[in-house]
């Protein structure tokens, strides 16, 4: 087998050893945090299925097995609530929303959204995205031998699909203000304060925490402005448009803080998530000219012009897997946690209530024995038999189980569309004077600009 990309990694950790940690292994464990969450893994934690481990006197559980994992996400799914630590990275500024939510307020939330993300109405979307795409695509050609953030052009391309499919192009909301307010959140608050770590009481301050709050406030301001607008303006049938999300969410019952909950969700998760997974597939793509090369053949060749956009993937086999290769090597949710409100058996082993169940999604798409070359950038492994033959569970760039994302068949489309328009029209070379590195918080971001030039085709 030729040899393919591997993009960098970031340095792992060295243990004394496995299960009974020293005193030396948290503080690796906790430089590593501080710096980049990935840092914490070890290489053997690529090689073992499940790991139980005790740590400052609470019970884990590392799982890397995906039997293990179907059990706690889907058919025991009701044992496992979320997790502190995650809620205390995410509940500050997410507060009830579908993500954070638990409980009669989750399904209320859940049952307020779904009506949304239907096949049909996700369909229904395509061609509006495929607008926002084509226009994004012409202002880059007139960028022809110009140098570029493509991590910065994602998060305004993904963030003006948002506005145009969900809310129907409301001009409410400052994106520029609110891209940067996301921002400046994820690079204070995409770490777990070391209180947080050490399951300290909530109540105990968590010092340099200050600006956060700030940013938080001005969000949730700004979000809260757009819903009061909208609660303002004529209803949907007396402006002749279909109700949008937004208006689904005020029609729903849920109060004025609910709203904003969910507001604020999907307009921080729904385009942070997904320009993230863009503007790595689009770096892998320029360090792998072989591979660019047969996805813009493939959409050369493909009846774009003639095919409604929601049936592009059909059409784009390859370009759909080189997605789906690079939401493998960059998971755009590389940690899912739970803890176990009872006591189970777990793969035969015994689960303790209380226990943290711990799966980085990191790790798990790079497992030694689940996949080939699990390092390197093969898309090919998302087509025909070798798709196939990946094991239920093994991949879950979108969660799994009850708390799966409700956005992924849109966020799947939107990047198939994204990729067309783009990769028709112009081709973007990286320009950074060393690969990027992916660092942790909260989602995965590059550890430098990622400068790219724009080439017309």
């Amino acid at each position: 087998m030729t040899l393919a990309f591997a993009p960098p990694k970031p340095p792992y950790a060295n243990y004394s050893g496995v299960g009974k940690l020293k005193l030396s292994d948290y503080w690796t464990y906790f430089q590593a945090m501080q710096r980049n969450p990935l840092e914490v893994w070890g290489e053997h934690h690529f090689s073992i299925r499940l790991a139980p481990f005790r740590f400052l006197g609470r019970s884990n559980l590392l799982l890397n097995d995906p039997a293990a994992i179907h059990q706690c996400f889907v058919s025991d799914a009701g044992n496992f609530i979320m997790n502190p630590l995650r809620q205390a990275v995410l509940r500050p500024f997410l507060r009830d929303g579908l993500l954070t939510a638990e409980g009669d307020v989750w399904k209320t939330a859940r049952k307020a959204v779904s009506p949304v993300f239907t096949p049909r109405k996700v369909n229904g979307f395509a061609p509006l995205i495929r607008d926002v795409c084509e226009s994004a695509a012409t202002r880059l050609v007139d960028k022809a031998g110009e140098t570029i953030s493509v991590s910065d052009l994602m998060v305004e391309l993904t963030l003006d699909v948002l506005m145009e499919t969900l809310f129907s192009g409301d001009e409410a909301l400052d994106k520029a203000r609110f891209t940067r307010g996301i921002c400046d959140l994820l690079e204070i608050s995409g770490l777990p304060h070391p209180f947080d770590l050490m399951h300290l009481p909530g109540w105990l301050p968590r010092i340099g925490q200050g600006k956060s709050r700030q940013v938080i406030r001005d969000l949730r301001d700004q979000v809260g402005a757009v819903a009061a607008a909208r609660r303002a303006a004529p209803s949907p049938e007396a402006a002749g448009r279909t109700p949008d999300f937004l208006d689904l969410l005020l029609g729903a019952g849920l109060d004025d803080t609910a709203v904003i909950d969910n507001l604020l969700t999907f307009l921080a998760a729904g385009h942070e998530t997904t320009a993230r997974s863009l503007a790595w597939t689009l770096y892998l793509l320029s360090r792998d000219t072989k591979t660019r090369d047969r996805v813009e053949a493939e959409i050369d060749a493909a009846p774009l012009a003639d095919t409604d956009p929601a049936a592009w993937s059909g059409l784009l086999p390859f370009t759909e897997a080189v997605l789906k290769e690079s939401l493998r090597l960059y998971p755009p949710a590389p940690m899912l946690t739970r803890t176990s409100k009872a006591w189970s058996l777990v793969a035969g082993l015994p689960v303790p209530a209380g226990t943290d169940i711990l799966v980085s999604t990191w790790l798990l798409h790079r497992q030694r024995d689940i996949w080939q070359q699990p390092d390197e950038f093969r898309p090919d492994r998302f087509l025909g038999e070798a798709a196939a033959a990946i094991p239920r569970d093994a991949y879950l760039p979108f969660g799994l189980g009850p708390r799966v994302c409700i956005g992924a068949r849109f966020a799947m489309m939107e990047m198939v569309i994204v990729m067309a328009c783009l990769s028709k029209r112009l081709r973007l070379d990286f320009a950074g004077e060393r690969d990027p590195v992916p660092v942790m918080r909260i989602t995965l971001q590059p550890d430098t600009g990622m400068p790219m030039t724009v080439q017309p085709r």
